[in-house]
């Protein structure tokens, strides 16, 4: 009996062999070469903000403007505004914001919770919103305050009017000035 088991397991085994053979040349003859997308390169879209106070000449950084004559308590100054653009030479669109990236001069001790600067968007029926200086010095730290208008789109340019108000109750004395204060614009890039 011992032949004839050692026959079989000799054969299942030469079976098992070839099955096992011809198994991994018909799996390699199914195979395909390797192809290769090659040199593949990540880009992220660009994010580039300018600002303008003519509506011609943007760049980085422009001189900004004296809100002079301010009655406290009274009417925004200057009662037309003052322009600035804003325009978006990137390539996706960007959320506006806005904040004081200095620390003002305040030498009469004026409550800058009680400062507020309004910002209108040219031909557009939200009218003006108004921030309180003090909100635009503190959301520096966090990249600015929101503004409400809606994102720019890439290649595209607004103009925006800036005003000035202040409470009666925000100085004491005959008189009172700020200086230093340097208002900032970021966008931060938004998915279409």
């Amino acid at each position: 009996m011992r032949p004839a088991f050692a026959s079989s397991v000799r054969a299942i085994s030469v079976i098992v062999a070839v099955l096992v053979m011809v198994g991994g040349v018909t799996f390699a003859a199914l195979q395909s070469q390797q192809d290769t997308l090659a040199g593949n390169t990540v880009e992220t879209a660009t994010a580039n903000l300018q600002l303008s106070t003519d509506g011609t000449t943007y760049g980085s950084s422009r001189s900004g403007f004296d809100f002079n004559n301010l009655v406290p308590g009274g009417q925004a100054v200057p009662a037309a505004g003052y322009s600035v653009y804003l325009k978006n030479n990137g390539g996706t669109p960007l959320a506006l914001k806005m904040a004081v990236s200095s620390v003002p001069t305040n030498p009469d001790s004026v409550d800058l919770g009680k400062v507020n600067v309004l910002v209108t968007l040219v031909g557009s029926s939200t009218g003006a919103q108004s921030f309180p200086l003090q909100s635009l010095i503190a959301g520096a730290g966090s990249g600015g305050v929101a503004l409400p208008f809606g994102n720019l789109n890439a290649n595209t340019s607004q103009q925006f009017k800036l005003q000035v108000s202040m409470t009666a109750d925000a100085v004491n004395g005959s008189s009172a000035s700020l200086g230093n204060i340097d208002v900032s614009f970021t966008g931060t890039a938004v998915s279409n």
